[in-house]
Order: C-alpha cells, then sequence, then structure tokens
C-alpha cells in the first residue's frame, strides 16, 4: 500500500518478520490509514494476525482490504487472521456475568 512506509521501516511482505507486534496509537490525528496499511501488509506476508477492533466493523475493514487486494473473510476461514469484534462484544461484556469469559473482559 505504501511503498514509501515500507522502505521507511526496512521491510516488505516477502520478509516481514515473524512474530512481531505491531500497536498503533494515535492522538490528535488520524492514523487509521496505517490500521489498513498494516493489516493488508501482513496479511499478504502470510502472517497470522489476530485483529482487535475497537473502531470499525468486519465488514468495513473486509471492504477497505478488498480494495488493497486482500479478503479478510477468506484470511479468516484458512485460520490467518482472528478478528475480535470490540463493537458487537462491548454490551456482551458489560452485561454477562461476572463468571463469563470472554477475550475483551479487561474493558470491564
Amino acid at each position: 500500500m505504501f511503498p514509501e512506509l515500507n522502505n521507511l521501516l526496512n521491510t516488505s511482505p516477502d520478509r516481514a518478520e515473524q512474530g512481531k507486534l505491531t500497536l498503533l496509537c494515535d492522538t490528535n490525528t488520524d492514523g487509521s490509514f496505517l490500521v489498513h496499511h498494516f493489516l493488508s501488509f501482513y496479511l499478504k506476508a502470510n502472517c497470522k494476525v489476530c485483529f482487535v477492533a475497537l473502531v470499525q466493523s468486519f465488514s468495513h475493514y473486509n471492504i477497505v482490504g478488498q480494495k488493497l487486494g486482500v479478503s479478510l473473510t477468506a484470511a479468516r476461514e484458512r485460520g490467518q487472521l482472528v478478528f475480535l469484534e470490540g463493537l458487537k462484544s462491548a454490551l456482551d461484556i458489560f452485561f454477562q456475568d461476572q463468571e463469563a469469559s470472554h477475550p475483551l473482559q479487561f474493558l470491564r
């Protein structure tokens, strides 16, 4: 997506490092384009991705991913992508039993 960014980071999908965590945090600016870049980058590199979405839905990320040449649906079906949709899970977290396990229960 952004060859210049990849050059600055000295990386490309064919030589991405496995076992690496990429955490994005933005303040006073919108860095959401980086989320789409790194998501498509690591999927194209055949890395396993665990994506915690707290802003947009799976459908949104899938549509943008298709424009960038990756299918999140296909990646999820083949086990390459684990997608935790925080928007849908928010009510479950706050209104379920305290003892019930949930991957995003730390938000409670």
